[in-house]
C-alpha cells in the first residue's frame, strides 16, 4: 500500500507542476511586469523566427541548409527591448486615456489600438529589423512597400476580434497590472518578507478549481501561442 500511495502522490505532484509553473509566471508578472513581459516577448519572438525558418526549410526540402542563428537573436532583441515594454505601457496608459465611463469607450480603445498603435508598431518592427540586419534606407523602403500593407491587413483580420476582448473585457487588475505593486510601494517596501509569498499564494489560489483556473490558463496560454505564430508570420515575410 505504501508504494502505491507514494506513486499516487508523485503523480499528483507531477500533475500540479504546470499549474505551479503558471502560478509562478503570474507571480513574476505581478512583481516584475515589464521585465517578465519583455523576457516572454523576447523568447516568443525568437521561437517565432525559428519556427518560420523550419517551415521554410521543410517547404523547400532543403535538408542541407543551415538555420540562420542571427534571425532568432535579432527577434529576441526586438521582443525584449521593444515589444514587451512598449505594449505594457501602451495598454496601461490607454486605461487612463480612455476610462471605461467614457461614452463608446470600448470602440474608442479598439480604434486607437487598430488604427494608431498597430500600424506604428508594425512600422517600428520593419525599421528595427532593418537596422539589426545592417541594411540601408533603400532596403527599408522596399520592405515597407512589399510587406507593410499585407502584414497590416493580416494583423487587422487576426487580431481585431481578439484585441476587442482583450482591451475591453480582460481587466488590467491582477497579473497584467503593476498599479497594485506601485500602491504598495508608496507606503510599504515591496521587498518586505511576506509580500512575494502573499502574491504567490494569491496566484496559486486563482488557479484552483476548474471554473477559476480555466479562464486564466486560457488567456495566458492562448495569448502566448497566438503571439508565437504572429512572430513566425512576420519572420516569413523576409523569406
Amino acid at each position: 500500500m505504501a508504494p502505491a500511495a507514494s506513486r499516487l502522490r508523485a503523480e499528483a505532484g507531477l500533475g500540479a507542476l504546470p499549474r505551479r509553473a503558471l502560478a509562478q509566471y503570474l507571480l513574476f508578472l505581478r512583481l516584475y511586469p515589464v521585465l517578465t513581459k519583455a523576457a516572454t516577448s523576447g523568447i516568443l519572438s525568437a521561437l517565432g523566427n525559428f519556427l518560420a525558418q523550419m517551415i521554410e526549410k521543410k517547404r523547400k526540402k532543403e535538408n542541407s541548409r543551415s538555420l540562420d542563428v542571427g534571425g532568432p537573436l535579432r527577434y529576441a532583441v526586438y521582443g525584449f527591448f521593444f515589444t514587451g515594454p512598449l505594449s505594457h505601457f501602451f495598454y496601461f496608459f490607454m486605461e487612463h486615456w480612455i476610462p471605461p465611463e467614457v461614452p463608446l469607450a470600448g470602440l474608442r480603445r479598439l480604434l486607437l489600438d487598430r488604427l494608431v498603435f498597430a500600424p506604428a508598431f508594425l512600422m517600428l518592427f520593419f525599421l528595427i529589423m532593418n537596422f539589426l540586419e545592417g541594411k540601408d534606407a533603400s532596403a527599408f523602403a522596399a520592405k515597407m512597400r512589399g510587406g507593410f500593407w499585407p502584414a497590416l491587413r493580416m494583423n487587422w483580420r487576426v487580431w481585431t476580434p481578439l484585441q476587442f476582448i482583450n482591451i475591453n473585457y480582460v481587466p488590467l487588475k491582477g497579473p497584467q497590472d503593476h498599479s497594485h505593486t506601485g500602491r504598495m510601494g508608496c507606503s510599504t517596501p515591496c521587498s518586505m518578507a511576506g509580500y512575494p509569498q502573499m502574491l504567490q499564494e494569491e496566484a496559486w489560489q486563482s488557479l484552483q478549481g476548474p471554473r477559476a483556473s480555466l479562464p486564466q490558463k486560457f488567456r495566458v496560454l492562448f495569448a502566448n501561442l497566438a503571439a508565437l505564430f504572429w512572430y513566425a508570420y512576420l519572420a516569413s515575410l523576409g523569406k
